[in-house]
């Protein structure tokens, strides 16, 4: 289908015209989308111009997808974002039993305020979710920051989802959540290694420092001679005390007493 789109601001608004050939009789859909407001799907007015039907959606203060990552790269948590909205928005179109296959996927007709992101619903459109969603999925890989490597694994996990003969989005974020999961084990059992190794490596370093202890010499110099006095000080007791024991057993005199010492040959 061939679809011209144009952004018209007025003085208290702007617009998004999608303009499509023909002429589109109000039918279900539209008198849905005039009559409710869908969550996540963007307010829009339908008229004929001439051979043209032409969708005018209110995006006042809201960006497009692709000129916010014309600069920015997109994150992780962006990408989980946008699929929880995506399916949010989903489900709500369904529950007014509307075609979510006229949900328009192209970049430029996605819009994103606050975190928050926003959809054109198109009664005429004719392609299908699955195909424009893959084709979305090619952008995020080129709008990731290869510097970022949960980012970078997070966009390919979902472009090679979207490559699956009989993908689904719920069965993309469980694959998604398994990878996050499993991203998380691997960072548990690092920090454990980590902690590990940091252990052994401080047990190591106090056998080494204690292996190589700096012996004080002059310390252990002292010590053996207070030893070596001590046994020569028993020694010489040792020596002296027959001597001692003598001489008292035959104390001198008092002064004029003394005539001598006299000693017994026993004691000899």
């Amino acid at each position: 289908m061939e679809i011209h789109t144009e952004v018209k601001s007025e003085l208290n608004k702007t617009l998004l015209r999608i303009c499509v050939p023909g002429i589109t009789e109000a039918d279900y859909q539209i008198r849905m989308l005039q009559m409710n407001q869908i969550k996540g799907v963007l307010p829009v007015a339908i008229r004929g111009e001439g051979e043209m039907t032409v969708y005018e959606y209110e995006i006042t203060g809201l960006v497009s997808m692709k000129n916010k990552y014309r600069q920015d790269k997109i994150t992780k948590e962006e990408m989980k974002k946008f699929l929880s909205k995506m399916q949010e928005t989903i489900w709500d179109v369904e529950r007014y039993l509307l075609n979510s296959n006229r949900i328009l996927l192209e970049p430029e007709m996605i819009f994103e305020k606050n975190g928050e992101f926003h959809f054109c619903y198109m009664p005429q459109y004719d392609g299908t979710i699955r195909e424009s969603f893959h084709k979305l999925m090619e952008y995020f890989v080129q709008w990731t920051d290869y510097q970022d490597i949960a980012s970078v694994q997070t966009a390919f996990l979902l472009h090679k989802e979207t490559m699956r003969e009989n993908y689904s989005l719920t069965g993309i974020i469980e694959s998604l959540s398994e990878l996050e999961e499993k991203n998380r084990n691997i960072k548990v059992d690092k920090a454990i290694t980590k902690a590990q190794t940091e252990i052994w490596d401080t047990k190591e370093d106090d056998v080494y420092q204690e292996s190589t202890h700096t012996y004080d010499t002059e310390e252990h110099d002292w010590i053996t001679r207070q030893e070596m006095g001590s046994k020569i000080m028993k020694e010489t007791d040792n020596l002296w005390n027959p001597v001692k024991k003598f001489l008292n057993r035959h104390k001198r005199p008092r002064w004029g007493d003394w005539d001598g010492i006299y000693i017994d040959e026993d004691e000899l």
